[in-house]
C-alpha cells in the first residue's frame, strides 16, 4: 500500500504544532505529534508504533491537516467561545425565565429546566453561538432568581380522593 502524502509544512506551522504538543489538550497533542512525525519522514506504520493509534486514524488526521491546516487537527471541544451577553439579551433571558412556558409560549411543559431554557433562548433570540445552561444560571443568580431541578411529585390536588384511589390500586 502506498504511504499517505503530507503537504509541506511551513516553519510557522511547525512551531505551532510543537506548541500544541506541549498543551494540556491530549487529543490535539497527539494529532500534532502525528503530523510532525510524518513531516520527519516516518511512514504510517512507524507513526502507529510511536503514538499507539490505528492506521486509519493516523491517515484521517494527515488528510485533515492537508485540507485545513492547523485548524483541521485542533480538538473542537476546546474551540467553543462563549457568546457575549448584552444587557438587552440578559433582560430578555430573565423575562422568559420567569414566565410559565405553557401559558406564555404555548409549549408542552410548565417549568423550565436550565438546558431547555438555554436551547429555547438560543433559538428565540437567533444567537450565533448557543448559550450554555451555566451562563443562564449565572445570569438568573445575578438577578436574584434561583433555579433548582424540578421534582416530579405524584399526586393530584384536584381530586381529594387521589390517595385513597392510589391505595386501592396497590392492593
Amino acid at each position: 500500500m502506498r504511504d499517505t502524502f503530507l503537504r509541506s509544512i511551513t516553519d510557522d506551522e511547525r512551531n505551532v504544532l510543537y506548541d500544541i504538543m506541549e498543551e494540556d489538550d491530549k487529543e490535539s497533542s497527539y494529532r500534532a505529534k502525528i503530523i510532525l512525525l510524518k513531516d520527519e519522514g516516518y511512514i504510517v506504520s512507524e507513526i502507529r508504533m510511536a503514538t499507539n493509534r490505528h492506521d486509519t486514524n493516523i491517515r484521517k488526521w494527515i488528510h485533515r491537516f492537508n485540507e485545513k491546516g492547523i485548524e483541521g487537527i485542533i480538538s473542537r471541544k476546546h474551540v467553543h467561545k462563549p457568546i457575549k451577553i448584552t444587557p438587552e439579551i440578559e433582560k430578555k433571558i430573565v423575562e422568559i425565565a420567569v414566565e410559565n412556558p405553557r401559558d406564555c409560549y404555548y409549549l408542552s411543559f410548565s417549568t423550565w429546566s436550565l438546558r431547555v431554557l438555554a436551547g429555547y433562548i438560543s433559538k428565540e433570540l437567533s444567537l450565533v453561538n448557543t448559550i450554555s445552561h451555566t451562563q443562564i444560571r449565572n445570569i438568573l443568580l445575578k438577578h436574584g432568581i434561583r433555579y433548582r431541578q424540578s421534582k416530579i411529585t405524584l399526586g393530584n390536588s384536584i381530586d381529594p380522593e387521589y390517595h385513597l384511589k392510589k391505595r386501592e390500586l396497590k392492593n
